[in-house]
């Protein structure tokens, strides 16, 4: 069965902490781009100090997202204190990317299971607000966030095993519904 353009396709990346999530999608993205669709969202990653750096994948831009020591005040996690100018530039790359051919949320978790940081994600895709998501979302945290998407997302579990191979399987499937 073939989707229809009108039809929005919400791909969902999950997997441990550290499997190469964050990989599979900057690789993902690539291949989109390579095939003329336009991608906004962004990518998370940590730095050599642990904290989380968020990336705009429009434009390269960069901003300290979390840190491990208490040094932003912000809304925190058991692991991370959250940057709020660093959750507002998340909040602005997904509103300037959501007119994108392909949005790319990397990642949604415990912050956004309490109503705080990227929390209006799940609304904007149950709403048919985005074209293409591409989601990133822990494994163990997948339960809690399945209840809060549309009925049909698509999802693959990123694994040591299959972590190269999984970009193009993922881009096979999201190229065949844009064309």
């Amino acid at each position: 069965m073939r989707l229809g353009f009108n039809q929005n396709m919400l791909i969902i990346v999950t997997g441990a902490i550290g499997v190469g999530k964050t990989t599979v999608c900057r690789k993902l993205i690539e291949i989109a781009r390579n095939q003329g669709y336009s991608c906004g969202g962004f990518l998370t990653y940590k730095a050599a100090d642990k904290s989380i750096i968020i990336e705009d994948v429009q434009t390269g831009q960069r901003e300290t997202l979390a840190s491990i020591t208490n040094v932003y005040h912000g809304p925190c996690t058991a692991k991370y204190f959250f940057n709020p100018r660093g959750i507002d530039f998340g909040i602005r790359v997904i509103e300037r990317g959501i007119s994108s051919t392909v949005l790319l949320v990397d990642e949604i978790g415990h912050l956004e299971l309490r109503g705080e940081g990227f929390a209006q994600v799940p609304e904007l895709i149950k709403a048919g607000k985005t074209k293409n998501c591409v989601l990133v979302i822990r494994q163990e945290l997948l339960p809690s966030f399945l209840p809060q998407l549309p009925a049909t997302p698509l999802v693959f579990e990123t694994t040591i095993n299959n972590r190269h191979q999984l970009p193009q399987e993922i881009g096979s499937v999201l190229l065949e519904k844009l064309q």
